[in-house]
């Protein structure tokens, strides 16, 4: 189609190189995005906020936390079972339940979690 037949078309000249596998890339991101979106949505209900000191996670504590690998190991073992969480928050204790449930992107928790460095 040229230029004027797209104008005329009510399209643009740039409408027209849109191809099936560009659509098909937009969709998955627009997936991708959406189970981000999902799981943020969860982990915002169960409780759990950006910058929560995690000093309990199901069976590691502050006593025997020795890297990520245990919690990750918790977490793997605890796939729809909830999991007793108890974080600092601004300097108070809280506690929270938290489900490893799958999703569209890595791991069961939905965000990541750090070593606070002291």
């Amino acid at each position: 189609m040229s230029e004027k037949e797209t104008r005329e078309s009510g399209g643009s000249p740039e409408a027209s190189g849109v191809t099936v596998s560009d659509i098909q890339e937009l969709i998955r991101r627009k997936e991708e995005i959406e189970a981000q979106i999902k799981a943020n949505y969860d982990l915002l209900e169960s409780g759990l906020q950006v910058a929560d000191e995690i000093v309990e996670f199901g069976s590691v504590n502050t006593q025997n936390f020795q890297s990520l690998q245990n919690i990750g190991t918790v977490v793997q073992h605890s796939e729809g079972k909830p999991l007793n969480v108890t974080v600092i928050r601004r300097g108070e204790k809280h506690q929270l339940r938290l489900v490893p449930t799958r999703w569209a992107g890595k791991g069961l928790l939905g965000c990541n979690i750090i070593p606070l460095q002291r």
